[in-house]
């Protein structure tokens, strides 16, 4: 079967977020996130973190791992894609007096308002996984063949 699509818009997502209702180390989260999506959530701006919200509202009361971990004195993303970042895209923070610098916490966890703590990675919270597989065309002059999408 040939499908062709010409002068046509897609537009598809860019990215997902999945809540998963099953407690894990950060560790543990982070790899189940991997081998099933893209990597644990990760949160650019205040619009993401308002859509990462609704994702997951009324699915947990608790916390809930995010992506985020402290890389030797300094807040970094799991996920490392150079090119899934824009300019400032690293630096949203959504802290909720937090970091405190207590000893051993180098996770983040985000509670069902979206606030931010920091942790020890060996605690056990549901997680958020992103999902970035999903493919973004704007504008495309395109055809489908063999299930392949070709620009």
């Amino acid at each position: 079967m040939i499908l062709r699509y010409i002068t046509s818009t897609y537009i598809f997502p860019t990215g997902r977020y999945h809540f998963v209702n099953e407690s894990k180390t950060w560790t543990e989260a982070q790899r189940y996130c991997r081998q099933n999506y893209t990597d644990l959530a990760t949160i650019d701006n205040m619009e993401e973190m308002n859509r990462l919200i609704n994702t997951v509202n009324g699915t947990y009361n608790d916390s809930a791992w995010i992506g985020m971990y402290d890389d030797v004195n300094s807040w970094r993303w799991s996920l490392e894609d150079n090119d899934f970042y824009q300019e400032g895209e690293r630096d949203f923070r959504n802290w909720y007096h937090e970091p405190n610098k207590r000893v051993n916490e180098l996770c983040v966890y985000m509670d069902s308002n979206g606030n931010w703590f920091d942790s020890s990675c060996d605690n056990y919270y549901t997680f958020v996984c992103y999902d970035g597989k999903t493919l973004q065309v704007k504008n495309c002059h395109c055809m489908k063949l063999d299930q392949k999408l070709i620009n």
